[in-house]
């Protein structure tokens, strides 16, 4: 009896160490010439629900990395993607398809944070049949509008966009691809969520 005991201890425990040695193998097979690009949804209730990678060897329009599984990105979530070396675009969405913060040049492993603790959302709608290259959000006590907060992209028309920003009073500026002003608001209190049309 003891020797059948003996032998099946000696039989899981080989069973064990194969598994144990499989699965370190299948995960450096899986990570070679991959890089992890990391979602994190910091906000505290927007879903999102597309997350769009532009890519050399991805389709022209995009690929949806959150398509095949039907999935979304909670408040407080996190997703991983391993994607094959090379340099990404990503999108993120909500499924109103309210464009949120994007990130370029993307060839390592990254984590794309959006949101963030205190941080506020500010929804920027355009419905004017121009786009908005430039938008800038300054403290009103600042003696500058800043850094352009879309950083060299536009909002289309018909297109709105999240931005986050901390808790403050702000002046807000928006100029279209000319550099002509369409929006321009002064002393704004931004303590929770705001939105602002530009028509």
């Amino acid at each position: 009896m003891i020797k059948k005991v003996l032998l099946v201890m000696i039989c899981l425990s080989a069973l064990f160490l194969v598994i144990g040695c499989g699965n370190d193998n299948q995960g450096n097979f899986a990570n070679e010439d991959q890089i992890s690009i990391e979602i994190k949804n910091e906000t505290e209730n927007i879903y999102i629900g597309y997350v769009l990678f532009y890519g050399d060897h991805l389709d022209e329009w995009g690929e949806d990395m959150l398509e095949e599984g039907d999935e979304t990105i909670e408040p407080g979530e996190k997703v991983t993607f391993l994607m094959p070396e090379g340099e990404y675009a990503i999108y993120p969405m909500t499924y109103d398809y309210y464009v949120l913060p994007s990130v370029r040049d993307v060839s390592d492993d990254y984590t794309h944070q959006i949101g963030g603790e205190g941080k506020v959302p500010i929804l920027v709608t355009n419905q004017r049949e121009e786009d908005i290259g430039f938008f800038y959000l300054s403290p009103s006590d600042s003696d500058d509008w800043g850094e352009d907060w879309l950083s060299g992209e536009i909002i289309g028309s018909g297109i709105s966009r999240f931005f986050f920003a901390d808790p403050d009073t702000y002046d807000v500026l928006a100029l279209n691809i000319e550099g002509e002003a369409v929006l321009e608001s002064r002393d704004i209190d931004v303590d929770g969520e705001r939105h602002f049309v530009i028509e």
